[in-house]
């Protein structure tokens, strides 16, 4: 029983009117993706090739260095 009580209320929808409100409100205020482009990382998969790309660009290299047994930025574990 409990468990379906649990899976009703997990879909049903929210029923407070200010809720929609507030969403209208944040999608108003939140940058746009080209406003948020500046803030992507532009990755590459070698050091090698990350100064290849710095240097054809006149950019820097930013460098992550991980430093655990199970660290892969690639699968957004760090």
């Amino acid at each position: 029983m409990l468990i379906l009580l649990l899976a009703v209320v997990g879909i049903a929808p929210a029923q407070v009117p200010e809720v929609g409100a507030v969403l209208d409100r944040y999608k108003a205020f939140r940058p746009g993706k080209d406003d948020l482009a500046m803030y992507q990382i532009d990755w590459a998969s070698s050091l090698q090739e990350a100064q290849g790309r710095a240097l054809r660009e006149k950019r820097p290299v930013f460098l992550v260095i991980i430093h655990a047994q199970y660290g892969d930025l690639s699968s957004g574990h760090c």
